[in-house]
């Protein structure tokens, strides 16, 4: 999510600075061992209207993909809330640990600082193994030329139901990026992979071919008036990290989903009580329901287009029924997201075979 000020500034402090995190519950969803047999693959010619900004109306091809049970299964399983979220196990103010930091040349994990207690060899082979595969499934999805702003992947946890993934600038560049996963919400696999596309989906509108990153703010986190000055100085889509450019995907989206809605955020956004603030929230989520997705959605502009984009990936394509389902068409008018949506739900469909 894009934090409040004072949320920014505590994260800082105990050096948990996340740009954006993906905080989510579900119930469990079985996908037989024996996959169903799935229909081919097809891609259907569709006029599609672009939005004001993109002049002539463009034939597009709309690719189907070939396990449509899977694709369902994965949104229905990471968007339903699940009864053990009020649950013990889910803590409204969790502490996240590090487990382990890595580095990587290409798809291999390089260097490794472990903060876990030593285990016994089997034990700590296991542990690494379920580890890396969790990097290893996100090259599998992701194209390796959507994946050079990262430089960093690490093994978070807070336990179950609260942070489950998220990504930040990487310290020492503020042009990389670092992938952050809770092992313990790393199962099932369909949850996983909603969740990796959401956080890739906040990769591909927040690195700096989309903002102009912010080097007062990247140096001085902590400064509040230093934040308050860039984001006076901003004419466009604040992200935290940068103002937004004009064509940018999320600066496109914030005008056309969010600007009748912001100011009204914005206190929410500003609430310094945390209990408040959530209740603020889901006030805001019923009273424009037919506008998001999911309920986590409207915690930020940030937020609301990686659902949105995770959807653009996972849904067949709607009818433009609700503001929601307009969110998801947006995306149809990139070209570029759209061969890339092919690509992913290429590799989703191998994966689950």
């Amino acid at each position: 999510m894009t934090f409040s000020r004072t949320q920014r500034i505590f994260l800082t402090i105990t050096a948990l600075l996340f740009s954006t995190l993906a905080c989510r519950t579900a119930t469990r969803l079985i996908i037989p061992d024996t996959p169903t047999p799935q229909p081919a693959s097809t891609a259907t010619i569709i006029p599609v209207l672009t939005s004001t900004f993109i002049p002539s109306a463009t034939p597009i091809i709309v690719y189907e993909a070939s396990c449509p049970l899977v694709l369902s299964a994965i949104i229905d399983e990471s968007t339903v809330n699940d009864e053990n979220a009020d649950s013990d196990e889910a803590n409204s103010d969790p502490d996240v640990t590090y487990l382990v930091r890595y580095t990587f040349i290409g798809d291999e994990l390089k260097a490794s600082v472990f903060n876990t207690v030593p285990k016994s060899p089997e034990d700590e082979q296991k542990e690494r193994a379920a580890f890396e595969e969790i990097w290893k499934y996100f090259t599998r999805l992701i194209p390796a030329e959507q994946r050079e702003l990262l430089n960093g992947f690490s093994i978070i946890t807070d336990g179950k139901y609260n942070v489950l993934a998220s990504v930040n600038q990487s310290h020492k560049d503020p042009y990389k990026w670092n992938l952050n996963v809770d092992i313990a919400d790393a199962n099932p696999k369909t949850i996983l992979t909603f969740t990796l596309l959401h956080e890739y989906g906040h990769l591909l509108t927040l690195n700096a071919d989309q903002t102009a990153i912010s080097m007062p703010v990247f140096d001085n986190p902590e400064d509040e008036d230093i934040y308050e000055s860039e984001v006076s100085a901003c004419p466009r889509y604040f992200t935290g990290e940068g103002c937004s450019h004009p064509d940018s995907y999320i600066n496109e989206f914030f005008n056309r989903f969010w600007t009748d809605l912001y100011a009204e955020w914005q206190i929410i956004d500003e609430e310094a009580d945390e209990d408040t603030q959530y209740t603020m929230l889901d006030d805001f989520y019923y009273t424009y329901q037919d506008q998001f997705l999911t309920d986590y959605a409207p915690t930020s502009p940030a937020e609301d287009i990686a659902e949105s984009w995770t959807f653009f990936v996972l849904a067949p394509r709607p009818e433009s029924t609700s503001i929601a389902n307009e969110k998801i068409l947006f995306f149809y008018e990139y070209p570029e997201l759209l061969e890339l949506r092919t690509q992913i739900l290429d590799r989703i469909c191998i994966e689950f075979q």
